[in-house]
């Protein structure tokens, strides 16, 4: 009997979807359009913490040094950095890499790229340091500014590269907060649209439920064809969603590698964070479905 009866709910559901299906498409595009906008907030928000990992490996500190300090005083500050468990590395530029760089910067620019030369170079040394965490920048900071290394340090290059990380955190968190107030909206919408389709059609058809009723039917077999109507609006607003995600992704991908400077982006994004949003689309768009379906003919049947 079950097949039976399942398969009588879903014809009874379809020819429901179809004789309202201006209301029917009306509730699956707002489902389309929420589907959409979560996805592409969840995606923007996988864009993002991404970029700002690539950029904190990236953040480093310089130290700077006089030219009175000694190799001996700058090796012994190196080792004191190196035997830190929050320090990454440390790497010693020396005056002639110092030169290396200046000219690999202005290769472009004769100019400004011959100002200086081997005979000629009051480039600084300095260490270059990475932390674990890039908030731990702040107690390396702390430490070499204090008067032991006050005579030996010319500069610290902290407080750019801890504007870039305090930057980058209220960027991730204005994009977190935005998508979620906006896909919020937007499911706001899509359960109103849906609930009053499934209401509308539950007063176009409320002398056929009654008649129901009173020969017998149960609650599930009342209930089974607008639940199904729902899901119905889920699925298809998933399969439509997940297609425009897709294909709109393979276009967006490339040019936003090129322009953040990633690489391995597109593998990600077709790979099982893809999958992860194209599932995640599918189980809102059913359970939104079935939410209003079975919210709107319960308290009908009360």
């Amino acid at each position: 009997m079950f097949p039976l009866t399942f398969y009588r709910i879903a014809k009874t559901s379809f020819v429901s979807f179809w004789r309202n299906r201006w209301l029917s498409l009306a509730a699956t595009l707002i489902m389309i359009l929420t589907l959409i906008t979560i996805s592409f907030f969840i995606s923007m928000m996988l864009i993002t913490d991404r970029t700002t990992e690539s950029l904190r490996d990236k953040v480093d500190m310089s130290v700077y040094f006089n030219d009175s300090a000694s190799k001996d005083q700058i090796t012994a500050i190196q080792n004191i950095l190196l035997s830190r468990a929050d320090i990454k590395s440390v790497d010693y530029i020396s005056k002639e890499k110092a030169l290396e760089s200046w000219r690999a910067r202005n290769k472009e620019n004769d100019n400004i790229r011959d100002l200086i030369s081997e005979t000629d170079n009051p480039l600084p040394r300095s260490l270059e340091i990475k932390t674990q965490n890039p908030e731990d920048l702040e107690k390396i900071n702390t430490l070499l500014s204090s008067k032991d290394y006050q005579s030996l340090i010319k500069e610290i290059s902290y407080k750019k590269n801890k504007l870039l990380v305090d930057r980058l955190v209220k960027l991730t968190n204005f994009i977190k907060i935005g998508g979620w107030a906006m896909s919020m909206v937007f499911v706001l919408i899509s359960v109103l649209v849906i609930y009053n389709t499934i209401r509308l059609t539950i007063f176009a058809r409320s002398a056929e439920i009654e008649i129901m009723k009173l020969v017998g039917a149960s609650d599930l077999y009342v209930r089974g064809p607008f639940v199904f109507e729902g899901m119905g609006y889920g699925i298809i607003g998933a399969i439509v969603s997940s297609i425009i995600f897709f294909f709109a992704f393979r276009l967006i991908v490339p040019a936003a590698e090129n322009y953040l400077g990633l690489s391995n982006l597109n593998s990600n994004y077709l790979g099982i964070s893809l999958a992860l949003i194209i599932g995640l689309q599918f189980l809102i768009g059913l359970m939104l479905g079935t939410f209003c379906s079975v919210l709107a003919i319960k308290k009908h049947l009360k």
